[in-house]
């Protein structure tokens, strides 16, 4: 093994949204051993770091679904991201159709200065109209999550993101409504000029065509002149699919769903009981 990526939410971060004492101790451990690690996640650059440095390591990053790799002394590696005029498409049709949406630029997340109600006010209407069928602590958990990411920048419009001199890497979209989630996809979907899919339950993303997880850590890999028959690849959910499709050893964390741990040749513990940690002590001796 000389190589282990990592996604973020559900495989590397507990159910505290931080990275375990226990993980952060096997990813050194794994560095010792001379491993390259790697995290990669639908998160901005800028934001991972501020979550390795609370848990005290250091790795590469892809960040932003593979639209941005940068190496472990930040230095950056590649970035690809969304054209300005497509941004612009994408945030008109999810604007009018009252979407929560988040864009992770190289400089920060922005989203609608009242974006807080509008998942409040959707998640209530969600769970008033299916009391008995929708887990209603996992809805406000997921609308308190959504906020605890580092660089928030509040809009009245998203037109000021589009003032501005960024480079738009990732466009989340955010409903309780499964049929609205659905229509959104399957919009941007068949306009088959994007990579559409979802890294949560409630969720779908928006990439360049050409980006993803797995082409990022063929080109990370590449760089570093290792083998993906020497990679690891962990995660939890259909962004990491990419990834798993590429590399020898794919993992699927046991909180995973059903579906990615059968595209998975192993199965780690679950997130919030030190899953990563388990697993590379049991391949690097």
């Amino acid at each position: 093994m000389k190589l282990i990526a990592l996604d973020l939410d559900g495989t590397l971060l507990n159910n505290k949204n931080i990275i375990s004492n226990a993980n952060a101790d096997a990813i050194r451990y794994a560095q010792n051993k001379g491993v390259e690690v790697t995290i990669s996640t639908g998160r901005p650059h800028f934001d991972v770091c501020s979550i390795c440095e609370k848990a005290n390591i250091s790795t590469h990053i892809i960040g932003n679904n593979g639209a941005s790799i940068h190496f472990k002394d930040k230095k950056k590696l590649y970035s690809i991201g969304i054209d300005k005029k497509d941004a612009k498409e994408i945030l008109h049709w999810l604007t009018d159709k009252n979407f929560y949406y988040e864009v992770s630029t190289n400089k920060a997340i922005y989203t609608p200065f009242n974006g807080k109600d509008m998942l409040k006010i959707e998640a209530d209407k969600v769970i008033s109209s299916n009391p008995n069928s929708v887990n209603i602590e996992e809805i406000y958990e997921s609308c308190e999550k959504q906020f605890i990411q580092a660089g928030f920048v509040f809009v009245d419009s998203y037109k000021e993101i589009l003032n501005t001199d960024d480079d738009f890497y990732n466009i989340l979209a955010f409903s309780f409504d499964e049929k609205k989630r659905k229509l959104g996809m399957n919009y941007f979907k068949n306009l088959d000029k994007f990579s559409v899919f979802s890294s949560g339950n409630h969720n779908f993303e928006i990439v360049n065509k050409h980006t993803s997880k797995g082409a990022s850590l063929e080109r990370l890999a590449s760089n570093l002149s290792i083998s993906l028959e020497e990679t690891m690849a962990f995660g939890d959910n259909y962004n990491d699919v990419s990834m798993f499709e590429m590399v020898k050893y794919s993992v699927a964390m046991g909180n995973a769903d059903e579906n990615i741990k059968s595209i998975c040749k192993l199965v780690a513990d679950t997130n919030y009981n030190n899953g990563v940690a388990k697993m590379i002590y049991k391949f690097i001796s």
